[in-house]
C-alpha cells in the first residue's frame, strides 16, 4: 500500500507478496518434501523494519500449501456498505 501526498507512506510488509514468492521459492530453491519456515524482512531501510513468516508445505515436489504470518497494529479501521 502506498499512500499518495508528501510525505508519501508505504506499508512496509506485503504479505501478499510474501505468499506469491512461494512460487519463486519453488522455481529456483527446489525445497523438499516436508514443511519449511521462512523469516522475510521488509522496511529496514524505511526504518519500519517488519518480519513475515512464511511457511510451505510441499508434497510429490509440489507446493500443497502456504501461509504467512506475524503480528500487527491496526492503524485504521473502515466499513464497506453495500
Amino acid at each position: 500500500m502506498i499512500v499518495p501526498g508528501t510525505p508519501s507512506y508505504e506499508d512496509p510488509a506485503t504479505g501478499s507478496a510474501a505468499a506469491a514468492f512461494a512460487g519463486a521459492i519453488m522455481h529456483f530453491d527446489a525445497p523438499t518434501d516436508g514443511v519449511s519456515q521462512l523469516w522475510i524482512e521488509q522496511g529496514l531501510e524505511m526504518g519500519r523494519p517488519s518480519r513475515i513468516r512464511l511457511e510451505l508445505t510441499v508434497q510429490g515436489g509440489k507446493l500443497a500449501s502456504a501461509r504467512i504470518g506475524g503480528n500487527a497494529i491496526k492503524v485504521a479501521e473502515g466499513k464497506l456498505f453495500l
